[in-house]
């Protein structure tokens, strides 16, 4: 079998990465780990470890990826969700590998909107080479509806053991294009054309402090948060009180793990792939009500801010505040209502042990971190 890669970790990456290493399972015992990572000061910092880096900037020359993914066997790419293009070169070059050995390939895709390493696995003889390369991911935006502009509304709750998610993602990509989606769509495209196993976790709001060696925060409260201390308010937006969901940081790793124990030890007959490749990861739910309450008792707490009122706002100024203007990612990831499933995932063993409680006392320990990184 020839290596598995896994690409460049941050937030979620990085907490996957070192769940990874301090990993109880058998996974390593098979495996050699490489990463991919963006700068020499990370990769000394990965050297000094005992791991093995390479230096990789351009997330755009298809031809390297290609060169590189050639000698993998598995690919874990939490790269940004709108990386189309390095996402399929990844792919093709586990399929050129493939074409050569005959062995079987494979490639697990997590999604997220806004960067970390990424994990590349090879086998030599009897051991397997992970490589890691560090960037971020995305999820279940992809299936949010759209409350704020009524642009588009979605009462279901999807589970992930349906066989109509990839054609609904299709319709959904019709209707609107949204990077994430059409990553998604390409990722599962270009496996089916190169031969190569294709698997997409989605998950939804990642919270919790993450267990990487650099940045240690995820995305939606942190970003609300660093807001509000600019402004002197939290910010919600819109009056959709939407219903959406969470994962903890290292619930979802080991979920990531579990996937790829899994691929390393040939024990993946009965993971879906392809079409039906799609995995959900939540575990709890809240609202956007909820979500800005928290984050503004938190932020007072700490002395961020001097009111815990709450100012809600349209679209627009919520956009220019969070997502660089950028309103349909805004509305996606910050006022929409989305409900899954997990249920293949639970049934390959994901068994998350983190509760509403978690979510709901998260807020004031990422408001003291968040405060630490402006001083």
């Amino acid at each position: 079998m020839l290596p598995y890669l896994l690409s460049k970790p941050r937030r979620s990456g990085g907490t996957l990465l070192s769940t990874l290493l301090d990993s109880k399972t058998d996974l390593l015992e098979h495996c050699n780990l490489t990463l991919l990572v963006r700068g020499e000061d990370k990769a000394r910092v990965f050297d000094g470890k005992g791991l093995r880096t390479i230096l990789f900037d351009d997330l755009e020359d298809t031809t390297e990826i290609q060169r590189i993914a050639s000698n993998f066997d598995l690919i874990i790419n939490t790269t940004p969700g709108g990386s189309v293009n390095s996402a399929a070169a990844f792919i093709r070059g586990l399929g050129n590998g493939k074409a050569l050995t005959g062995h079987d390939v494979s490639y697990i895709h997590v999604k997220h909107p806004f960067k970390h390493p990424l994990p590349l696995l090879q086998r030599k003889a009897s051991r397997v080479d992970i490589f890691f390369f560090m960037m971020q991911t995305s999820g279940t935006s992809n299936l949010a509806d759209q409350p704020i502009t009524n642009a588009y509304h979605e009462p279901r709750t999807f589970t992930d053991a349906s066989p109509d998610l990839y054609p609904y993602l299709q319709h959904r990509n019709s209707l609107t294009p949204y990077a994430q989606r059409t990553t998604d769509l390409t990722v599962i495209s270009t496996g089916l054309a190169s031969g190569v196993k294709t698997y997409i976790i989605m998950p939804p709001t990642i919270y919790g402090t993450g267990t990487g060696f650099f940045n240690r925060l995820t995305i939606q409260a942190p970003t609300v948060m660093r807001s509000a201390l600019h402004t002197g308010q939290v910010l919600q937006l819109g009056a959709n009180d939407g219903d959406v969901e969470c994962v903890q940081c290292e619930d979802l790793a080991d979920l990531y793990i579990l996937m790829a124990r899994r691929v390393v030890r040939e024990e993946s007959e009965d993971m879906p792939s392809g079409e039906r490749g799609i995995y959900f990861a939540s575990t709890s739910r809240y609202t956007w009500g909820e979500f800005a309450d928290g984050i503004a008792k938190a932020l007072f707490e700490v002395g961020g801010i001097k009111t815990k009122e709450v100012k809600k706002v349209g679209l627009e100024e919520a956009a220019k505040e969070w997502t660089g203007g950028h309103q349909l990612l805004c509305e996606l990831n910050f006022g929409s209502n989305f409900r899954t499933r997990p249920d293949t995932s639970r049934s390959l063993g994901w068994t998350p042990t983190r509760t509403k409680d978690d979510f709901d006392n998260h807020y004031l320990e990422t408001a003291k971190l968040v405060m630490n990184t402006l001083k």
